[in-house]
């Protein structure tokens, strides 16, 4: 095999990893499982599987929070007030 595993592992920027994906890409079209293509290439299992079933990352697209005022306490009649409870506790 021609393809290396980089000697410094730290990201390098968005291509970070653009050629041991390819890598590992051709080694799955070659018959090579997850397993296999991943420790070859030398990333993680998790990793391996992230790009073969297209990686989405749940937070990616998700809104961010409202900012605004909590929700007002709305009462109702299942519990009483606090002027209905001294009443009832000064009894």
């Amino acid at each position: 095999m021609d393809f290396e595993i980089r000697k410094v592992r730290k990201a390098h920027g968005p291509m970070k990893l653009r050629r041991e994906r390819e890598e590992y890409f051709r080694l799955v079209r070659q018959g090579y499982n997850n397993k296999e293509a991943s420790r070859l290439v030398g990333v993680n299992e998790r990793t391996g599987r992230e790009w073969r079933n297209g990686r989405s990352d749940p937070d990616r697209f998700r809104a961010p929070a409202q900012q605004g005022q909590a929700p007002v306490a709305m009462s109702s009649g299942r519990y009483l007030r606090d002027d209905e409870r001294l009443h009832i506790a000064d009894r």
